[in-house]
C-alpha cells in the first residue's frame, strides 16, 4: 500500500514506472492513457437492481436468478484481470454461456493470421536493444499506447548505436508521442492504400519489383532499407487497421517478414492488451485449448470464431478496467454488471461493484508482447471485492438455483 509506483493495468504496456495518482500529481504529464483511466473510476459507489441501491448479496441473487433462467446468456466485456477471467470460464461452464472479450474484432485480425501464416514476433525488451529501424504500420500507435516508444528506445541500447535507429510511418501522417532523439519518416505511398502498399512493398523486399516506375519511390527505397537494416520491427494496434480485410493485411505483413528474415533479421510487435484482451485470450487458451470467442454447452467448451447473437437473452458484463465501448446490439438486452464504480454500462439490471486490479486489488495482467504476466499489488483499500470474487459468488448462487 502507499507506493509511490504502481504496475498501470489502463493499457497493455502495463508500465510499472508511473507514478502512482494517489501519490503524486504528475500522472498525466508521465502518461495521458493513465490519467484517463484514473478519471474514469469513481472512489464509492455500491450495488443497485433496477436502479435502486442494493445489499451486494441481494445484487448476486438477483443476477444468478437471471442467468439461471436465461435460455442464451453471453458473459461479456472481460475487462480484468487473470483471477476474473478464470471466474468468468467457470460460471459461463456453469450455466452454458457464451463468451467474448469487447475487443474481439480487432484481437482476431492478428489471431486469423496467427493461424493462417504462422507469426515472427519479438518481446519489448529485444525490440528495445536491438530495432535500428522500427516501421510503424495504420494509424498513430501512440494514441492507444502513449509510452510505446518511450518504452522502445532506451537511451544507451545494448546491440544497436543509438544514433543509427530510425522510425518510418507507413500510413499515420504523424506521431502525437515521438520518441526524443529518434528520426520519424514517413513514407509516400503515391496515392496507394494501405493494402496496395504493403503489397508493393513485400513485392519489393521479395525482388519482384525493380522499383523504376512500378511503385512509388519512396516505398522502393523503403524496401532497400528493410533489407539492409540489421534488426528491423514492425509495430502495429489491430484496432488502428479497422477495415473488412483487416486480417489479410496483417497476413500480408508476416509474409513481408518472413521473406526478410532469409536475408536479415526482423520481428513484429502487434500491439494489444488493452481492456484486458489478450489476458483473456490467454486465460481461455491455457484452460480450454482455444481462444475466445467460446461457447459452453452440456459441460464441454469450444472455439466459436463467427458467433451470431441475435438470439442472446441476457448480457453479464464484466469491466473493472475501462476503456470498453458497450455494444450497440445489447442496448435492449437485460444486462448483469460486474464492474468498478463509475463502469456500469447505462441501463444495468443488476450492477455489483468490484475492486480495479492493480489500484483496488492485485491481480495478474498479460502484457502486449504476450510474454510477461505481471502481478499486480494492490495500491489503496476501498473494501470492495475483487471481480473474480464477485463471480465466485454468483457461480455459487446459480448452483444453489438449480439444487
Amino acid at each position: 500500500m502507499n507506493a509511490t509506483h504502481f504496475v498501470c493495468p489502463f493499457c497493455g504496456l502495463l508500465c510499472d514506472d508511473l507514478p502512482f495518482p494517489g501519490t503524486s500529481g504528475h500522472v498525466q504529464a508521465a502518461c495521458p492513457k493513465a490519467a484517463a483511466g484514473w478519471a474514469a473510476i469513481r472512489p464509492t459507489g455500491g450495488a443497485h437492481v433496477d436502479g435502486v441501491p442494493a445489499e451486494e448479496a441481494a445484487a448476486v441473487r438477483t443476477a444468478a436468478i437471471a442467468l439461471a433462467r436465461a435460455r442464451r446468456p453471453l458473459i461479456g466485456g472481460l475487462a480484468g484481470d487473470v483471477q476474473a477471467m478464470r471466474a468468468a470460464l467457470a460460471l459461463a461452464d456453469r450455466c452454458g454461456a457464451r463468451v467474448v472479450h469487447a475487443h474481439q474484432a480487432a484481437a482476431q485480425r492478428n489471431l486469423f493470421a496467427l493461424q493462417s501464416r504462422g507469426a515472427v514476433t519479438t518481446t519489448l525488451a529485444e525490440a528495445r536493444h536491438r530495432a535500428d529501424l522500427v516501421v510503424i504500420v495504420g494509424g498513430d500507435v501512440t494514441q492507444r499506447f502513449p509510452r510505446v516508444l518511450e518504452r522502445l528506445f532506451a537511451p544507451e541500447p545494448l546491440f544497436v548505436e543509438a544514433a543509427q535507429r530510425r522510425i518510418v510511418l507507413l500510413g499515420a501522417e504523424t506521431l502525437e508521442h515521438a520518441p526524443a532523439g529518434v528520426p520519424v519518416e514517413r513514407v509516400d505511398c503515391g496515392g496507394l492504400d494501405l493494402f496496395a502498399a504493403v503489397a508493393a512493398l513485400r513485392a519489393c523486399c521479395e525482388g519482384r519489383l525493380d522499383g523504376h516506375g512500378r511503385v512509388p519511390t519512396a516505398l522502393a527505397a523503403l524496401a532497400e532499407r528493410m533489407r539492409a537494416s540489421r534488426y528491423g520491427l514492425l509495430l502495429w494496434a489491430a484496432a488502428d487497421v479497422d477495415d473488412a480485410g483487416a486480417d489479410l493485411l496483417i497476413e500480408q505483413l508476416q509474409q513481408l517478414l518472413q521473406g526478410l528474415n532469409r536475408e536479415t533479421r526482423w520481428a513484429a510487435l502487434p500491439l494489444a492488451g488493452s481492456g484486458a484482451d489478450l489476458t483473456a485470450n490467454a486465460v481461455a487458451a491455457w484452460q480450454t485449448g482455444f481462444a475466445l470467442p467460446l461457447e459452453f454447452r452440456g459441460g464441454e467448451g469450444a472455439g466459436d470464431p463467427f458467433p451470431d447473437y441475435r438470439d442472446v437473452d441476457l448480457l453479464l458484463w464484466i469491466a473493472v478496467l475501462p476503456g470498453l465501448t458497450f455494444p450497440d446490439w445489447a442496448r435492449d438486452l437485460p444486462v448483469v454488471a460486474v464492474g468498478a464504480p463509475g463502469l456500469a454500462p447505462p441501463g444495468a439490471r443488476v450492477f455489483i461493484p468490484a475492486a480495479v486490479p492493480g489500484v483496488e486489488s492485485a491481480g495478474h495482467l498479460v502484457r502486449t508482447d504476450g510474454v510477461v504476466t505481471l502481478y499486480a499489488p494492490a495500491q489503496v483499500a476501498t473494501g470492495l471485492p475483487s471481480a473474480a470474487a464477485v463471480l465466485d459468488r454468483i457461480a455459487t448462487a446459480v448452483q444453489a438455483q438449480a439444487c
